[in-house]
This record gives structure tokens, C-alpha cells and sequence, in this order.
């Protein structure tokens, strides 16, 4: 019998109200648990950040959903915080590997992508790459390809997810090419107070299909959360 699972892509601006007024990891929290995700993907992420009160958010904004979760460091901020992404899981997490993307612009913001294998209710099992690519044209295409490549190299079947900074058309070829197939993109997830473009992705392979795409309203971010639900093959 198939299973369902709900993917969830969040860049959460470190945990910023959407009117930018102060920190929230308790409204993001509560947000993310509202979308009751299987499978998680959080950006803009601090641990132990000045800026966000010395917190971890990513262990916060998880145990609020129910979810096992992994850090992802990508960059040093603050002096003595760190900053990335996460994954989330209703289940458990194995073989977590963190890998830095490629760099080709001078100072450019440190990115990476965490890869895991997700293990879910009812023995379903599923390899996420969970990643937040790079706003320079000079880097950014060099880092989708590699975090895709590293993706397939594992067992599928395949999550890539995140914060892209990429439009539709410009992720297909390399998504497709890969075998994977790209959610619905015609619903804006950004800005979140009146979404325009859409640069948040999801994309499935290996025995996944895609049944719906949504975004979410949000009082948090400047991201709308997108929530797609995959169903696993017979």
C-alpha cells in the first residue's frame, strides 16, 4: 500500500517575525508544527547566535513538530554562533553528512547542503538532501549540481529540498536530468507578505511521486513555508 508523506521547505530568517520586529522561535516553532511535517527542511538557521538570544533553534523549532532533527552548519556568525540549515524528521535520522558547496566569488557567504537518510513510519525510508544554494550567479549553479550529484550517489528513494535561490526554469534541466521531478512551481513563496517568485523547491525521485503543492500563510519569515505532499510507490 502507498504512504504518504508531507515534505516542508522553511527558510525561517532566523527565526524573525514576518514584520521583522524581533526574534520568535516559539511562533516559528508553532508555525512549522502547524503544517505537521514528515519530512522537514529549515534555512536560515542559528545556533547559539547573539542575534537570536543564544538559541537552538533548530532543536526548538523540531521538538515543537515531534521531530528528530540534524543541524547543518554552513558559516560562523556572531563571533560564537553558528548558522545554516536543518532536517527534520518524524522518525529517525542515520548516516547525517554535511558537505560544503563550492565557492567561486571572493567572500561569499559559506554554503552547504546536509544529506540523511530518513527512516518513517510504516518502514518507509528515504535519502533528503536539505540545502540553501547561493544568491551569485557564479557559484550558484556549480552548487545545485553538486548537491544533486551527491544525493543520487546515496540509495534513493530522493528528497532535495530548500531554499534554492533559483527560479523553475532554471533547476529543471539539472533536477530532471537527474531523474528527479520538480513540485508544482506556480505558486509563489516569496516575499512572504505578498509572494512574487518562487525560489523554495522541492523535488522527488526514485519510486516518489508528487499528489499536491501548497504554501502556507505565515506570521513568521519572510519565506511562506511550501508543503508538498509525496506519495511512495505500491
Amino acid at each position: 500500500m502507498a504512504a504518504r508523506l508531507r515534505v516542508v521547505s522553511f527558510n525561517i530568517q532566523h527565526g524573525l517575525r514576518s514584520d521583522g520586529s524581533r526574534v520568535d522561535v516559539a511562533l516559528t516553532g508553532s508555525v512549522a508544527a502547524g503544517l505537521k511535517p514528515d519530512v522537514l527542511a529549515l534555512q536560515e538557521v542559528d545556533l547559539g547566535a547573539p542575534r537570536s538570544k543564544f538559541a537552538d533553534e533548530a532543536a526548538e523549532i523540531a521538538s515543537a513538530c515531534g521531530l528528530e532533527h540534524a543541524f547543518v552548519p554552513a558559516a560562523v556568525i556572531g563571533g560564537v554562533g553558528r548558522y545554516g540549515n536543518a532536517i527534520g524528521a518524524r522518525g529517525t535520522l542515520t548516516d547525517v553528512e554535511v558537505r560544503r558547496l563550492p565557492r567561486r566569488r571572493f567572500r561569499s557567504e559559506p554554503r552547504s547542503v546536509g544529506l540523511a537518510r530518513a527512516h518513517l513510519a510504516g518502514g518507509v525510508q528515504v535519502t533528503i538532501a536539505a540545502t540553501h544554494l547561493s544568491i551569485h550567479r557564479e557559484e550558484v549553479f556549480d552548487q545545485l549540481r553538486a548537491s544533486v550529484a551527491w544525493l543520487m550517489a546515496r540509495p534513493g528513494p530522493w528528497i532535495y529540498v530548500g531554499d534554492l535561490n533559483l527560479h523553475p526554469e532554471e533547476i529543471e534541466p539539472v533536477l530532471g536530468e537527474a531523474g528527479l521531478t520538480v513540485a508544482d512551481t506556480s505558486v509563489p513563496t516569496f516575499p512572504a507578505s505578498s509572494p512574487r517568485i518562487r525560489i523554495d523547491h522541492v523535488a522527488v525521485g526514485g519510486g516518489l511521486s508528487i499528489e499536491s503543492v501548497a504554501v502556507a500563510e505565515t506570521t513568521a519569515s519572510d519565506h511562506r513555508p511550501l508543503v508538498v505532499e509525496v506519495v511512495t510507490q505500491d
